[in-house]
């Protein structure tokens, strides 16, 4: 296929990718608020448990939360810059997946069912993924391990702290996409080694079958970054303890913000990745502001 072909084919998928924008923006919406519904109820029922075998709510410094964020992105930047072999990449991050979705995951499950069973499902779902990678087992491994961590996570940080690292996440976000680009090239590997850490959106319901090797950059499937749906997690999850009425509000403007972010993505001439974070996270403290002024 000619260079001409090739990029009037590319232009022709995103075009049909968007044909229904608001199609698309209904399945990306009810899959974040899937992710943070299920996140909020562990993280409620967490703080249930822990009431009950009167444990104090453990915290976590803000500074190790960054800390811990930095050197996880700096290992990734490093098998994307200076790991040459395509094979080994591949192998490296998709053990990474498997590692975080495990985790995560049994986390997630371990909150309403046993142990063991909570391993074995985890178990079972990560072989299924190995085995047949398709986009619907691909969002439903992300959703579990990211509702998993978010709650867990969520519990262990101040409202008043999540606030100044949804700025500094954002900022971050905005640079990451527009200057340096890295946020760019380390979703180009991911994808390329079929090992996503996000939501994969399809332009249909029945996209949810297709598997994990047509998704390509600029494709017709929406990538929403793992971040983008965690750090809002985080802040609903926060709120629990004192209310789950005020989780729930900032919930429902963290999907303003989303909406918004859509909006902008949607709209744009010639179409480009967006930090999606920044009106995300502007939205979910506009909620949190609300939520003390009831």
């Amino acid at each position: 296929m000619s260079e001409d072909n090739k990029a009037k084919n590319s232009e022709e998928i995103i075009f049909n990718s968007l044909q229904n924008p608001w199609k698309v923006f209904v399945i990306e919406a009810f899959l974040f608020s899937l992710t943070l519904g299920l996140g909020i109820a562990a993280a409620f029922r967490l703080t249930q448990i822990l009431e009950l075998q009167k444990i104090p709510l453990p915290q976590l410094p803000p500074e190790k939360f960054i800390i811990y964020f930095l050197l996880t992105t700096l290992f990734i930047l490093f098998i994307s810059y200076f790991l040459k072999f395509s094979k080994g990449k591949g192998i490296i991050f998709k053990a990474l997946f498997i590692l975080a979705v495990f985790l995560g995951g049994s986390l997630f499950l371990n909150v309403w069912i046993p142990d063991i069973f909570a391993l074995a499902l985890m178990a079972a779902l990560v072989l299924w993924w190995v085995k047949s990678p398709s986009v619907l087992i691909q969002d439903f491994c992300v959703i579990l391990a990211m509702a998993g961590v978010g709650s867990a996570l969520g519990i262990t940080l101040q409202p008043l702290i999540i606030i100044p690292l949804l700025v500094i996440f954002s900022v971050y976000d905005f640079i990451a996409v527009y200057k340096t680009k890295h946020m760019i090239r380390m979703a180009k590997e991911m994808i390329e080694s079929r090992a996503i850490l996000a939501l994969v959106i399809p332009p249909n319901l029945k996209d949810f079958q297709g598997n994990l090797g047509e998704i390509r950059p600029g494709g017709k499937f929406l990538i929403l970054g793992g971040g983008d749906v965690v750090f809002p997690l985080l802040f609903c999850a926060s709120l629990i303890p004192s209310g789950i009425t005020s989780s729930l509000i900032v919930a429902l403007f963290s999907l303003l913000g989303l909406s918004v972010s859509f909006y902008l993505f949607s709209s744009q001439k010639i179409r480009q990745p967006i930090p999606a974070l920044p009106p995300i996270a502007l939205f979910s403290i506009i909620g949190f502001l609300i939520t003390q002024l009831i």
